[in-house]
């Protein structure tokens, strides 16, 4: 006992002096560790709020709580309940619930919302984290006022010009300012402003880029407040939309809404994260229907991939990949879901992300409301290319693949087949540094879901030599596949015939130097071969229509780094812009689909080439067939407007000639009179020589010069002498 008080005595004392103020928060001291503090917020995602409760006195409200408890302990013998009561010691017509777990209360929510109670009485269920959500308005909130509707005029007024012409929209310098001008293509001569001087082509139209709505019924620009559309003939603002430093803008298919993306401002503490970066309006109306959070949909702050929502053809759903989840340790795992949201509400299909493990790509079908979706291999799990349709999450077919080191999707745009390329390999290694080494080489193989056929068959096509792009004819049976590498790249066409196992190979085309990309004309039959950002920088004009594709034309264009047709795949476009290799010469040039250069432009720091699109075609089957029928006619009318045209622009050229050759006239005969009235003082300087007079032909002597036309060696006679010696 002695020995402990002496301890005691001689242990330090490191408790804090009388009136000491500790200044220092956790913030400051642990910043790592202090974001994972428990909070109240984990448990409240096991508490579920229900409205559509029946609104009874304090004398039934014991026998209402009863009946609530058997219809929700069906669910969850462990749920609890709370009725919040009135003023009189009823109900307030809402009941707050609390689960064993999260899972159990996001099963009660799909399970209860909408659930009849009675004949009178429905029930609305959400998780208590989403009713948090809901903001308070500001203080100064007011009720919108209503705003005048802005007239811009016709929104495709464009399409009914007489010639059919396209237009297109360029962002440049121009004496040195950034301006955006949009042009209507005049086959074979200058492009024309498709518009007033002074309201086609504006200086500072954009401050960063510029897009065309999917339908071409709208020119969206950037700037630091927000997005303004433009539209109608004289290009008039038709809406506005306010997003502080917006970055990045992207359009849904029928042009109903629009996704808006600013990155978030840079905060104190690196786990807060914003709450409306992301954001879709309707274009229409110009209201804000939903805004997101990047780090609740991806778990990072900033966006991996634009654009980010992907939306169904007839925009009834869009997805994005469902944020990676994390283990015990904090861990990232691997993504493995896809989020569908339904466009109606806004909210997540079925409350749930579809669960797809390792999923990397999807994509949906052009026509369907079906998704392609490619998800990775690991060691022990084969890759797996699928099928799922939307809204049944039911999976139409699915393929899996041991060793697939890439993968890519491609949907024909009339959505009847699917193709995915595999590259395979036979083993792996890691290297020192952690990156991967494949071992004994890779083979490379293009497979094709066939989507119309009954159980969607498959079929596989292996490929001799390395992958480097592939296109579909958008409306036919045939498809282009680019192969070999950057010294000798082989364009090779095949075919999918009824009943076979395997696509055909129609034509091997000649092999050329750096081709990169290929593509099919929007309307099939014609194929652009690419080879950008190379010095060559040539293009191939393939006819696919016939039985054997054939090769039309070579263009060169020294290193262009884009290429489009245009919507109707009359015209071929390559350009060379900003970010493309250095020392290029940048402008663009047209070409007709068979190759042929109709204009050639070269313009200051050119930034963007933009075919505007078409929107789709409106007309019955029958009269698509009648037009085809008449097919022949039609195009000799237009043929004769061409040539009349063509005659038209030589009269032009002829009668610009004439006025150049009359001013010369006038300026020739004032001179030819002033030197006849100094005709004599010029004769007196000159002592009587008129240097003007005609020649006399009597003092010109005539003197022939014969010239050999040609010459030949001949061996000449032996005299006698000669020939004796």
């Amino acid at each position: 006992m002695v020995e402990i008080d002496m301890n005691k005595e001689n242990e330090e004392d490191f408790s804090d002096p009388p009136g000491y103020v500790d200044d220092i928060t956790d913030d400051a001291l642990v910043p790592d560790v202090i974001h994972q503090k428990p909070v109240i917020e984990e448990f409240e995602d096991n508490c579920v709020f229900i409205t559509g409760i029946p609104l009874v006195g304090a004398d039934r409200l014991g026998r209402l709580q009863s009946v609530l408890k058997k219809v929700l302990e069906k669910l969850d013998p462990a749920v609890k309940l709370y009725l919040p009561p009135s003023a009189e010691g009823g109900t307030l017509g809402v009941l707050f619930t609390e689960w064993s777990d999260s899972k159990s209360a996001q099963f009660a929510v799909k399970s209860l919302d909408g659930y009849a109670f009675d004949k009178s009485h429905t029930f609305t269920a959400h998780l208590f984290t989403e009713m948090k959500k809901l903001t308070a308005p500001a203080d100064d909130w007011k009720t919108p006022e209503k705003q005048p509707y802005t007239d811009v005029g016709d929104l495709w007024w464009w399409m009914q010009h007489d010639r059919c012409r396209d237009q297109f929209a360029i962002l440049h310098d121009k004496n040195g300012v950034p301006t955006v001008g949009v042009f209507t293509n005049m086959k074979g001569n200058e492009p024309e402003l498709a518009g007033d001087l002074d309201k086609a082509e504006r200086a500072n139209w954009t401050e960063t880029v510029f897009t065309w709505s999917p339908h071409g019924s709208y020119l969206s620009t950037i700037h630091k407040r927000g997005i303004i559309l433009w539209g109608g003939p004289e290009y008039a603002r038709a809406h506005r939309f306010a997003h502080d430093n917006v970055q990045y803008i992207d359009f849904s298919p029928c042009e109903t809404f629009l996704v808006t993306y600013a990155a978030p401002e840079e905060t104190e503490k690196w786990w807060d994260c914003e709450k409306d970066s992301l954001r879709i309006w309707d274009v229409r109306t110009g209201e804000l229907k939903k805004s997101f959070s990047t780090f609740e949909l991806t778990g990072r702050t900033q966006l991996p991939t634009w654009p980010f929502f992907k939306w169904s053809f007839d925009e009834k759903y869009f997805a994005c990949l469902k944020a990676p989840e994390k283990d015990k340790l904090e861990k990232e795992k691997k993504i493995d879901g896809i989020s569908v949201f339904e466009a109606e509400t806004f909210e997540l299909y079925q409350k749930r992300a579809v669960t797809i493990e390792h999923i990397k790509h999807f994509e949906w079908a052009p026509n369907a409301t079906t998704l392609a979706y490619y998800s990775e291999c690991t060691d022990a799990v084969p890759a797996e290319f699928g099928l799922l349709q939307v809204p049944s999450m039911q999976r139409l077919r699915s393929a899996r693949v041991h060793n697939v080191a890439d993968a890519q999707l491609f949907w024909q745009k009339c959505g009847k087949r699917l193709a995915f390329y595999t590259m395979r390999y036979n083993k792996k290694a890691y290297r020192d540094t952690g990156d991967i080494k494949y071992v004994g080489g890779c083979t490379y193989h293009i497979d094709i879901f066939e989507i119309d056929k009954k159980d969607v068959s498959l079929m596989n096509l292996p490929l001799t030599e390395p992958f480097i792009h592939f296109d579909w004819d958008p409306e036919g049976d045939k498809f282009c596949v680019l192969v070999g590498n950057t010294a000798k790249a082989t364009p090779q066409v095949y075919k999918i015939e009824p009943n076979s196992h395997a696509p055909k190979l129609v034509s091997k085309l000649d092999p050329g130097v750096h081709f990169n990309e290929v593509q099919f004309a929007p309307k099939g039959g014609w194929l652009a071969i690419l080879a950008k950002v190379s010095s060559g920088g040539n293009v191939y004009f393939i006819d696919t229509s016939l039985a054997e594709a054939k090769r039309t034309n070579v263009i060169e264009h020294p290193l262009f780094n884009k290429g489009y047709w245009d919507p109707t795949g009359r015209y071929f476009v390559t350009c060379s812009t900003l970010g493309g290799r250095s020392g290029a010469d940048l402008g663009y040039r047209i070409y007709s689909f068979q190759g042929r250069e109709l204009c050639r432009k070269n313009l200051d720091r050119l930034a963007q080439f933009k075919w505007r699109p078409r929107p789709p075609v409106k007309l019955s089957e029958q009269k698509q067939k009648e037009i085809k029928k008449n097919l022949k006619k039609i195009a000799a009318r237009f043929i004769k407007q061409d040539d009349d045209e063509k005659c038209r622009a030589s009269q032009e050229v002829i009668e610009k000639r004439r006025k150049i050759m009359a001013a010369f006239d006038v300026i020739r005969n004032r001179n030819l009179e002033y030197l006849a009235s100094i005709r004599e003082a010029r004769i007196e300087l000159r002592n009587g020589v008129d240097t003007d007079a005609e020649p006399n032909e009597d003092e010109f002597v005539d003197e022939e010069i014969t010239i050999a036309l040609s010459t030949s060696k001949t061996m000449a006679p032996l005299s006698e002498e000669d020939e004796r010696d």
